[in-house]
């Protein structure tokens, strides 16, 4: 029996590669947060993982558009969380699944595997379901639309470019130096296939490197081959 192939496709925008065959080619996608397909993303709407905020405003407590609007308001623009509200009430039911992702036990994950790497700081939801992937037991795990380039602005759809910056200079619960480390380490431990974050947004295919020394796997650059010519 062939696995199924599993995607974790962060929400880094592509407005000039094309990614929709390539997202699509996967079994299974996970999406995170304010996610949505159909946006040079993929068309298929896969399991949609939310952080405990977004959980709670939009599925186990959800309030209106005008409390999301202020509430969000210095993270997103206004107008990308009206329209994804909007697309959310629209078409929740679409999604294979919505599910609150709990904080994982990532470091202890790691000593396991023997690597030198730890989380100083809580993992994303995205890394978050990276890890609780591979306990169960799943050995065909890829990534996408996650940063691998320490100079690189990580900036997710809709997200305000001031916060997008405060957030990469140390701002956050989160420690995004920490998380670009640790995917390369699972990427070159053939723990995951990260092939796909290396991807520049351009026209024409190409692979970026990086000081981790990344090295696009065949079952990618085969892929990549078919879907673009």
């Amino acid at each position: 029996m062939t696995k199924q192939s599993i995607l974790i496709l962060g929400n880094k925008q592509y407005d000039n590669f094309k990614l929709d065959a390539i997202i699509d080619s996967f079994d299974v996608i996970y999406r995170f947060n304010l996610a949505r397909p159909d946006t040079n993303n993929g068309t298929k709407f896969g399991r949609l993982a939310m952080c405990s905020h977004v959980y709670q405003n939009f599925v186990s407590s959800p309030v209106s558009k005008e409390r999301m609007i202020e509430f969000y308001q210095s993270d997103y623009t206004a107008e990308f969380v009206s329209d994804y509200y909007d697309f959310f009430q629209e078409n929740k039911k679409k999604f294979d699944d919505i599910f609150l992702q709990h904080s994982y036990h990532c470091n202890s994950i790691l000593e396991e595997y023997g690597s030198a790497h730890r989380f100083s700081a809580m993992p994303t939801s995205g890394y978050s379901t990276i890890f609780q992937t591979l306990q169960d037991g799943n050995d065909n795990i890829y990534v996408s639309g996650f940063t691998l380039c320490d100079e690189e602005i990580r900036q997710t759809v809709g997200e305000e470019y001031d916060f997008s910056l405060s957030k990469n200079q140390g701002n956050s619960c989160h420690s995004f130096s920490d998380e670009t480390t640790i995917l390369a380490w699972l990427h070159n431990n053939k723990k995951i296939d990260a092939s796909l974050c290396m991807l520049e947004d351009t026209e024409e295919l190409n692979l970026k490197e990086n000081v981790y020394n990344t090295v696009p796997s065949q079952f990618i650059l085969d892929l990549l081959d078919r879907k673009t010519t």
